[in-house]
């Protein structure tokens, strides 16, 4: 081993105990953006840095907005300054410039917005010059690549004072998101129907206070946990199986691995009873790609031959995460293949490892979050770098703590 990194130990396979849940930055975000255009400043209780970032830009004087790494961030910093004439300049770290931004510039263009690249077509970063917005009756916008745009111009859609559709082209991504923003909005007062192409937007907005719940992509990691442990009693805080966001699925994926859920008034509880490892798995991940990591971990800590399906939504986040996936799952000899740039297929000669290897987790929340479960078969597991985990979980280590993981620096 070369370098510092972080050693993460796990010395039995059975876990126990109690975690909690943060809010959702998802949902928090959103709350953010409806509330800077009703002119509302409240405390969201989010303290994913994402979300501290886009509520501190929504309010700030500043004529340059740097977005750090937050794409949804930047797209919805993007709507606000279009809705609100506000001149700036939009920008951010290394990483996010080099994600495509010309769907959101596209859209925004179609009503009226004054948008131009400063350095590359298509990319971070842009200038707003604050001008007239005049929104026609109709939009259209292509849905296949990501929603964070649509749900954007959704949010800003009230402020046109009259009956608005965005038109989707292409097989719509991320489809839950998109029914996400419609729920926050409807309980803001604001009229939203969505079809299988369209979406249709009337009303103002209310003054209605709008509050976070729990966030289920934070919670896959738990499940993730739950599906790799021999034996599993974890509850979960703060989670609602009501919820509308996608990411709840992840208590049917991890079904065939042996994982319960167990509903109670104001918590689940996860419980496993024996090892379970199902012959092969499958599932396409277009609707919830921020869950595929945890299931790629599972089925390559539990040598499961796997097809993940449309994950080309995850080499445009903050890192490339297939590829990442790939090259550091390898050193725990978890062998794959990444087909026709959207199926990452977990290959039957894979064969869990342990290995003094650093794995690089490449400045990425996701990554660091899902490698860690493994160390539950590995017994100890080396990461080079944990911090990034402020992006949308600050206390994902001590959680894990209270299930028997240590972590600890060491060179």
């Amino acid at each position: 081993m070369q370098g510092m990194a972080f050693r993460i130990t796990k010395h039995d396979k059975c876990v126990e105990g109690v975690v909690a849940i943060p809010v959702s930055k998802s949902e928090a975000g959103r709350i953010s953006l409806i509330n800077a255009l009703r002119g509302v400043s409240q405390n969201n209780d989010c303290r994913a840095t994402d979300t501290i970032k886009l509520q501190e830009l929504l309010f700030s004087k500043e004529q340059i907005l740097d977005a750090a790494d937050g794409g949804t961030t930047a797209r919805f910093l993007m709507a606000y300054c279009v809705a609100k004439n506000k001149t700036a300049v939009i920008t951010g770290s290394p990483r996010l410039r080099q994600r495509p931004m010309s769907d959101a510039v596209e859209l925004f263009r179609q009503i009226g917005a004054e948008i131009s690249y400063l350095e590359e077509e298509g990319f971070l970063p842009v200038s707003i010059h604050a001008t007239e917005i005049l929104f026609p009756d109709v939009v259209q916008t292509s849905a296949e690549k990501t929603s964070q745009h649509i749900s954007a111009m959704m949010m800003i859609a009230p402020l046109a004072g009259k009956d608005f559709t965005i038109q989707l082209s292409g097989v719509s991504s991320s489809m839950p998101y998109i029914e996400l923003t419609a729920d926050l909005m409807q309980q803001a007062g604001i009229n939203v129907i969505i079809s299988e192409k369209s979406i249709h937007i009337n009303g103002s907005y209310s003054n209605k206070i709008l509050t976070a719940g729990g966030d289920w992509s934070a919670a896959s990691y738990f499940f993730e946990t739950a599906a790799l442990a021999d034996a599993a009693d974890i509850t979960v805080k703060n989670l609602n199986i009501q919820s509308k966001q996608g990411d709840k699925i992840i208590s049917e994926l991890v079904k065939p691995f042996g994982v319960d859920t167990v509903v109670e008034d104001n918590f689940i509880v996860l419980k496993k009873h024996k090892k379970t490892i199902p012959d092969y798995f499958t599932e396409s991940f277009l609707h919830y790609p921020d869950i595929a990591l945890s299931m790629a971990a599972v089925c390559g800590g539990l040598n499961c031959k796997a097809d993940l399906l449309h994950l080309h939504n995850l080499i445009i986040k903050e890192s490339d995460r297939v590829s990442a996936f790939q090259r550091e799952a390898y050193k725990l000899n978890i062998k794959t293949d990444f087909c026709g740039g959207s199926k990452l297929k977990i290959l039957e000669e894979s064969n869990l490892k342990p290995s003094k290897s650093i794995l690089k987790t490449y400045n990425d929340h996701r990554l660091i979050m899902a490698f860690a479960p493994l160390a539950l078969r590995t017994d100890e597991l080396f990461l080079d770098n944990i911090s990034n985990v402020s992006k949308s979980f600050p206390d994902y280590f001590e959680q894990m703590k209270s299930l028997g993981f240590n972590t600890e620096e060491v060179s």
